[in-house]
């Protein structure tokens, strides 16, 4: 009843606003006020530019930053990802990360996923879920976001690879920043053997859990 509970708030709070950061969410993030503005102000300007330039015509990128560092994930064409990585490249990130889906071979909804990915989070405790952006993707899931300790990453990550239908999980999560370095080793690919990637402007490519799990 919990579960449904929680399913039930979120299709009607994104029917109020659908806004995917509350105030509350705002206010819970680690970032300071002027590093969201910017961040914020960063992944705008390159969605719009990404837009402009017919991203939008079946292709869908979605667009994240943190203290800077920008993250492109989406499924696009190969000869395509080139282009998005240079327009998102003219605003001058502090770094550019592409997580780029290959295509879905899954009929798992990711409407439902998602909706039952955000209830599992919320549900979780000792995890703030506000702090959390997903991209959901044919069973595979990326976490991105700036969590409060490494405690509550891996939380994060175990919640999401416990939701029925889930395939992978990969972690952008990034622990609070007082440097303008970039961060170093936060992409995670969590199958069945949740292996550390290397921090690279390479494509992370998710891998799909064993079938005899």
């Amino acid at each position: 009843m919990r579960r449904l509970a929680l399913v039930l708030l979120l299709a009607a709070l994104a029917a109020l606003n659908g806004c995917a950061y509350s105030a509350y969410g705002l206010y819970d993030d680690q970032r300071l006020m002027d590093t969201i503005t910017d961040d914020k102000a960063l992944a705008t300007n390159i969605k719009t530019a990404l837009m402009n330039e017919h991203f939008s015509d079946g292709w869908a990128i979605a667009v994240y930053c943190y203290y800077g560092n920008v993250f492109l994930v989406g499924e696009v064409p190969r000869n395509m990802q080139g282009k998005a990585l240079a327009i998102a490249r003219r605003y001058k990130p502090r770094s550019v990360t592409p997580h780029w889906f290959s295509p879905a071979k899954s009929d798992t909804g990711n409407l439902s996923l998602a909706t039952a990915l955000r209830a599992d989070l919320i549900g979780a405790k000792g995890l703030s879920s506000t702090r959390i952006d997903t991209e959901v993707n044919a069973g595979r899931i990326v976490l991105l976001g700036v969590v409060r300790d490494n405690a509550e990453k891996e939380l994060a990550i175990r919640t999401a690879r416990n939701v029925k239908g889930v395939t992978s999980v990969t972690s952008y999560l990034m622990l609070p920043q007082r440097s303008g370095k970039p961060p170093a080793g936060t992409a995670r690919q969590d199958g069945m053997d949740a292996r550390e990637l290397p921090p690279s402007p390479a494509p992370a490519q998710t891998r799909a859990m064993p079938d005899a799990s």
